[in-house]
């Protein structure tokens, strides 16, 4: 079974704080909703424009979205992948390994 949580807080006499990965694909849909060129791609029965790994303790996030036509995509994928890193670590204090964001076309 995958691993499907981050351990914040080792288990001490209180108990132990630990973040769902649905928790940090909300907070990276919330970011793609920020940047004002960038659109995530419609969730599918197959696929979901947010996915979350964790691998060893490590966090891994990836984003699809599609670039609304005329932005400049690099800027637009460079500004989301620093929105999302940001905004995980502002509100969990948790620091991602790897923020990775496709560009899976464009939105006319």
């Amino acid at each position: 079974m995958a691993q499907d949580y981050v351990i914040l807080d080792k288990k001490n006499e209180n108990g132990m704080i630990a973040i769902n990965k649905s928790v940090f694909e909300s907070i990276a849909e919330i970011s793609i909703g920020d940047i004002e060129n960038a659109v995530a791609v419609k969730e599918t029965r197959f696929s979901k424009p947010v996915s979350v790994r964790i691998d060893k303790g490590e966090l891994l996030v990836t984003a699809d979205i599609k670039v609304k036509y005329g932005a400049n995509v690099n800027a637009t994928a460079e500004l989301l992948q620093n929105k999302i890193y940001e905004n995980i670590l502002f509100m969990t204090g948790y620091k991602a390994s790897d923020v990775t964001v496709n560009v899976t076309g464009f939105e006319i």
